[in-house]
Parts: structure tokens; sequence; C-alpha cells
């Protein structure tokens, strides 16, 4: 929990607390990310009390008990505060075993989560109708702009702030590119299943192919990085102080491969946040630099952005395939990059095409000056990396055995 924060009273928050936060109007537009989900239940595991949230009449309604609730969720004070805090997440409390299904899907639980922060926190639900972007002039906002290193900084400060991300192109020239690419084939010879540093799928026929690797600052050509003038220039355009990490933490430089035809593990990545493991409250804001060592197409495994998303909650699992909310696809190429907040919501599908190339990018990171881990573990992701295999387990499934 937040330090110094007093333990709260589950049943006085629900009962007083939060029906005076939706009466004032500080739960933002809650009911508009449950509106087609069904109602709720939350109950303590200590003591037993229940709450039954409902989206009714454009308004989310709390009431007392469990009977009429399709879906009950079982969880503990602490992960109930860590939820009112920003500190957990409906996925995190699943990773770690730290909530129980009682009646009904899981996944209902954590398709609640953008309802959940916005009543919690009052942290909006993306709403596409009310985003309204706009650029220094009071222009509409060209989401996907491309910069230059060299252009006007404010205007590119304007732009991050907008839309929560950045396009730049020609960052990095050829001969840098080519250091980069013999560090990614080193490490791809290098890392190992279960290694917990690294991230692996099996494809269709049974493989178990490296789609991540997240030691990459021990490289001598990438280690550099992190304190690159190039990088830190933009860093520096964030709302916050921001800081580098060592270059020799993992995840501090990451390296990933974009594959096709993945059968099992997590390779193909829906609309998230970089905090969906936990930590909002006391890690965010934090940036990441890709840079594209390959097209950035949907042939390739495109990465999207949903503009304007950073200050907002999306609603977990929707707009998944190629049909659903596609975003904004940035046409990058090699030696560009992009600077993303990690709070904003982006995605990676699953190439298009068998043929390849396909994208391959070199990640760095950046937090917060002062954020730290409130359950003092060096990486909230660090739950993903449990299987023997390096296999990170789809939510769904955790889900299903919870």
């Amino acid at each position: 929990m937040t330090p110094d924060r007093p333990t709260l009273d589950f049943d006085a928050y629900h009962r007083d607390e939060l029906p005076r936060r939706i009466a004032e109007g500080n739960t933002g537009n809650a009911a508009l990310g449950a509106r087609d989900l069904g109602s709720l239940a939350l109950r303590i595991r200590e003591g037993g009390a229940s709450y039954t949230y409902r989206a009714h009449s454009g308004k989310i309604e709390i009431l007392p008990g469990d009977n009429a609730a399709g879906v009950l969720v079982e969880i503990s004070q602490a992960g109930w505060q860590g939820l009112v805090d920003d500190l957990e997440s409906p996925a995190s409390l699943l990773y770690h075993g730290e909530v129980e299904g009682l009646r009904g899907e899981l996944m209902h639980f954590v398709a609640w989560e953008a309802s959940l922060r916005a009543l919690y926190t009052g942290r909006p639900v993306y709403d596409p109708e009310e985003i309204d972007l706009r650029d220094r002039e009071g222009n509409p906002l060209d989401p996907c702009q491309a910069f230059c290193l060299d252009d006007d900084r404010e205007t590119m400060r304007h732009f991050l702030s907008e839309a929560g991300y950045l396009y730049i192109q020609n960052a990095f020239a050829p001969e840098e590119l080519e250091g980069f690419h013999a560090a990614a084939a080193a490490l791809h010879e290098l890392s190992t299943p279960g290694d917990q540093k690294s991230w692996w799928v099996k494809n269709r026929q049974g493989e178990n192919t490296l789609c991540r690797t997240l030691q990459a600052g021990s490289m001598p050509q990438l280690s550099g990085l992190p304190s690159d003038p190039r990088l830190l220039d933009l860093v520096d355009l964030a709302e916050v102080k921001m800081v580098a990490h060592q270059p020799g933490e993992l995840d501090s430089v990451s390296v990933l491969w974009k594959l096709p035809d993945i059968d099992e593990g997590l390779a193909d990545l829906p609309w998230h946040r970089d905090c969906g493991m936990g930590g909002h409250a006391t890690m965010c804001p934090t940036l990441v630099c890709s840079i594209f060592l390959g097209p950035n197409t949907p042939e390739a495994g495109q990465l999207r952005f949903l503009p304007g998303s950073w200050k907002s909650s999306f609603r977990v699992g929707e707009a998944t395939g190629e049909n659903a909310r596609p975003g904004v696809r940035i046409p990058a190429g090699p030696g560009d990059l992009t600077l993303h907040y990690g709070d904003g919501w982006h995605a990676a599908p699953s190439p298009t095409s068998l043929e390849g190339p396909f994208r391959s990018s070199i990640l760095v990171s950046f937090k917060r000056e002062g954020a730290y881990n409130h359950r003092g573990e060096r990486h909230y992701n660090d739950v993903l990396l449990g299987d023997d295999e390096g296999q990170v387990s789809d939510m769904r499934e955790i889900a299903a055995r919870s």
C-alpha cells in the first residue's frame, strides 16, 4: 500500500465514500467502461463483506451484498486497497494469485478495470468521441506527424503532452544500426529458456522461439543508449523529471523480435499500458524509446498508439482484432524511433505476413525521478517470468485457473 496510507474500511468506503464520490461527480465517465458489462461483486477475504457494482442509467450503482451479481470475486483487503490506490490492477492480482473467482469468469473482473479506476481515482475511461488534440496554434493535431531531432523543442514537447508519444525519423545512422543488429544477434544466441531474462513463445510447429531479451544493456554496442544525448534531449521534453536506468539493469535496454504464426506465449500484445502489472501511483509516468531495426508495418507486426490515451484508461482486452480499433499506425523504418509514455495505450498485434522481414526493435526505458516499486521487487513484470520454458502465460489462462 502507499506509505502512511491508513487502512480503508471496506464497508464504510462502499457505504459512504464511494456513493459520495459518485454523487459529487468525482468518478468521471466510469459508466462508459461498464456500458455493456454485467454486474461485478467484490467480496473482501477478511470478514466476508461484499458489494456489487452495476452500470445503470449512465451511472454506476453500488449495492450491498453479492446475490444479484453475475460475477463474484474474492480479494484480500490489501489487494482491494491496492486497486483503490492505483497500485494494483486486476491483471497484477491475477498473476500474483491474490484474487479468486467464486462465481462467473474472472476475465469479467479484468474487463471492469477501466471503470474501477474511474470510480477509485477519477481517471477517465478512454472515449475517442471526446478526444480533441490540438497543435500549438489550435489546429487539429496530425497524430502521425513525424519529427526530426533538430525540430522545434516546444512543438515536440506540446505534441508529446497531447498525444502521449513522439515519432522521430532518422535518429540513428546506418553504421550504428549495423552494431545494433550485431548485438541483437549475439543476445539471441546467449538467451536460454527459463533464464529469467527473456521471453519465449511457441509457433504452430511447436518450436520454442525467443521473442524478447531483457539484458541488452550488457552489450557494448547498446550500453550507451540510456545516456545517449539524442535520447536524453527527447526525454527532457516530458512533463516531469525523468532518469535513465543503469545499463546493466534488466529492462533498462531490451530487444524484441516480432514473430508470425505464434500458438503459445505472449508475443503479440493487445491494447495495454506498461504499468498494467501494477505500480502506477508510485512509478508513472515512464517513458519507453523504441528504436526500429526494421520496418514498422502491419506485415511486420506494427506498433500502434491510441493518441491522447495516456491520461485515461482503455478497456483491457478490447480491440484486439484487425477489424477492431486500429489506433495510429506509425510508418517507422530502420533508424527511426518512437518515444511513448508507458501509461499511454499501445498495441503490438501479430504480423499479417508469414514472409518477413518482421519488426525488431531496441527498447530503452526511463523512469520518473523518485519512482519506486511498492512491492519492493526489481520489476513489476518479473511476475510474468515463472515458466521453465520462458513463456509468459496468457492472462486468460491465469484467470481460468484462479
